[in-house]
């Protein structure tokens, strides 16, 4: 074998090793943007995940149904019963504690909805009077949804508003309201009914305006005593209470 043989075989194996080394670094270089990638997709996701109820609701194609159940695991005044018929799931739960008139944040149990489809959404539960025979009595509770861009009352005839107390908004509803909580009713006596109204004498539907997507709390809290609370739904307002009520119940994530 000559010298010129010699050194042009040495040129083609180090020209050889330099293809293979250099394809290697650029595939761990493309591994390493790859996985880092994955982990901020991943940390994002936790982030929007992130729950203060323990349980995260996920909406779907407008729709949220969530079978409401104590999420305390200390006592708060609110109890699980099965004694009156109808109610949907193993129970429901019933304000046991003193009445709250003037006075919101009393049992507060939050429920984390994520949103992937902003929009306008009609906060409606299915409650039923507890005790009694006056359909004006033992009828509601307290709502709020405290970072949702819009939290409001609005009479379905004329489109005319009222604003939570302590929203810095008004006009206010007449009746009960502080520190950003509605006042949530309904009126019909002797059976579960789907109603949630604000506005003393006057009726008006809630609704939450959620902007941008992600993790919203649902608030509530015991006002009048012996109000129970089976299921709740929120529905964007391109569809129906009928859609809401008859969607499964809404997926449950963050264990």
């Amino acid at each position: 074998m000559t010298y010129k043989s010699s050194f042009d075989s040495l040129l083609i194996i180090l020209f050889s090793m330099f293809l293979v080394f250099g394809t290697i670094g650029c595939s761990k270089d493309d591994e390493v943007e790859e996985m880092e990638e994955e982990m901020e997709e991943e940390m994002e996701e936790e982030e929007m995940n992130t729950c203060t109820s323990g349980e995260l609701y996920i909406e779907k194609v407008g729709l949220v149904r969530v079978d409401i159940k104590n999420p305390s695991s200390t006592p708060n005044d609110w109890e699980t019963e099965t004694l009156f018929a109808g109610f949907e799931g193993d129970g429901y739960l019933i304000w046991k504690g003193e009445d709250n008139f003037s006075t919101p944040g009393k049992g507060v149990m939050s429920f984390s909805v994520k949103i992937t489809n902003p929009g306008t959404y009609q906060f409606v539960w299915r409650s039923r009077i507890g005790t009694g025979d006056s359909n004006t009595e033992h009828n509601d509770s307290w709502l709020r949804i405290p970072i949702a861009a819009d939290f409001y009352g609005e009479k379905a005839s004329t489109g005319e508003r009222v604003y939570p107390k302590g929203s810095g908004k008004t006009p206010n509803p007449e009746g009960a309201s502080k520190d950003g909580w509605l006042k949530a009713y309904m009126n019909r006596l002797g059976e579960w009914f789907w109603r949630s109204t604000t506005n003393d004498r006057d009726p008006f539907n809630i609704f939450a305006q959620f902007d941008s997507a992600g993790t919203y709390d649902i608030e509530i809290s015991g006002r009048s005593k012996f109000h129970a609370l089976d299921q709740f739904v929120l529905f964007r307002t391109d569809k129906t209470l009928s859609d809401a009520t008859s969607a499964g119940l809404s997926e449950i994530t963050c264990k």
